[in-house]
C-alpha cells in the first residue's frame, strides 16, 4: 500500500491536527472531555469509500492518576533497635502475715508448765505449748526469750519475743 506524497500530507495533516486536540483536551475535567465529541475524516485509500469515518476516542487519552504510594527518600532513618522488654519475675513466695498478738505476761507453775498471755485487740488468750489459736495459730514453745508460733494455713513458723526467763 504506497501513498502519493498528496495522500502522505494529508495524512500528517489530519494526525496532527488529531495529536493538537489531545493535548488541548487533555488538560480539561472529565465532565468536558465527555461532552466534545471528535470526529476526523481520513482520506479514503485507494480500495476502500471515502465517507468512511473514524471516532478517536477521547477517554484513552486521559492521565493517568498520580501515584500515591510516593516514599520520601529523605525522611531520617535510624539504625537504634530498643532492648526486648524486660521478663516478668516470678510472684513472691506467699508469706504469713505479721503476728496480731502482743506479748502480756507469763505464769510460771513449775518447771514444765508455762501459761502465755497474749493479747489480740481486747481478746486475751492463755496459752501453753501445743495450743491452736482460732484455728490459724499453733504455740509451739518458748525458747531463749522467743515463743514461736506456726502460721497453720502456710505452714511457717514466726516468733515473738517475750523475754528471758526470770
Amino acid at each position: 500500500m504506497k501513498l502519493s506524497p498528496k495522500q502522505r500530507w494529508v495524512v500528517l495533516g489530519v494526525l496532527s491536527t488529531a495529536t493538537m486536540m489531545a493535548v488541548v483536551f487533555a488538560g480539561q475535567t472529565e465532565r468536558d472531555v465527555k461532552a466534545v465529541k471528535v470526529v476526523a475524516t481520513v482520506p479514503a485509500a485507494p480500495g476502500r469509500s471515502s465517507s468512511a469515518e473514524s471516532v478517536i476516542p477521547l477517554e484513552k487519552l486521559k492521565r493517568p492518576a498520580g501515584r500515591t504510594n510516593a516514599v520520601n527518600v529523605f525522611a531520617s532513618k535510624s539504625w537504634y533497635v530498643p532492648p526486648p522488654p524486660p521478663k516478668a519475675l516470678p510472684p513472691p513466695p506467699p508469706s504469713a502475715p505479721p503476728l496480731p498478738f502482743t506479748y502480756m505476761g507469763r505464769l510460771a507453775l513449775d518447771q514444765e508448765h508455762l501459761i502465755i498471755f497474749l493479747v489480740k485487740g481486747e481478746q486475751v488468750y492463755t496459752v501453753k505449748s501445743g495450743d491452736v489459736i482460732d484455728a490459724v495459730y499453733r504455740v509451739d514453745g518458748v525458747s531463749a526469750g522467743l515463743l514461736t508460733l506456726t502460721y497453720l494455713p502456710l505452714d511457717i513458723k514466726q516468733t515473738l519475743n517475750i523475754g528471758n526467763d526470770s
